[in-house]
């Protein structure tokens, strides 16, 4: 499959989300990331070294993280439990966006 380019903007449910891919992001602490989101810039960052493919999964995880953070709910998990529920909303949006939703008649 032939995945779409990653969005720069998008709508999170407490207001814009900008996407920035960098080569080789950093975490808090200097390590190299995959991914990060800074919810005090409302900001994703993802590597650009990882497939198209990766990248969407990335990005749906942490727009679940920019869910949960502005719907408060993440004050409810652990941060397993949270990486837990953000890896398997990614999953689903994964099927969405390959159009596996597993609808066999309609």
């Amino acid at each position: 499959m032939a995945y779409p380019p990653i969005p720069t903007l998008m709508r999170g449910t407490g207001g814009a989300i900008r996407i920035r891919k960098r080569k080789r992001p950093k975490a808090w602490d200097g390590t190299d990331v995959w991914w990060m989101w800074d919810d005090s810039k409302r900001l994703i960052t993802i590597d650009t070294t990882a497939s198209r493919e990766h990248q969407w999964r990335v990005l749906f995880h942490e727009l679940t993280h920019a869910a949960l953070h502005d719907s408060g709910m993440e004050n409810l998990f652990d941060d397993k439990g949270v990486e837990a529920l953000c890896d398997a909303f990614a999953t689903a949006r994964m099927h969405e966006l390959r159009g596996e939703l597993g609808i066999i008649d309609s």
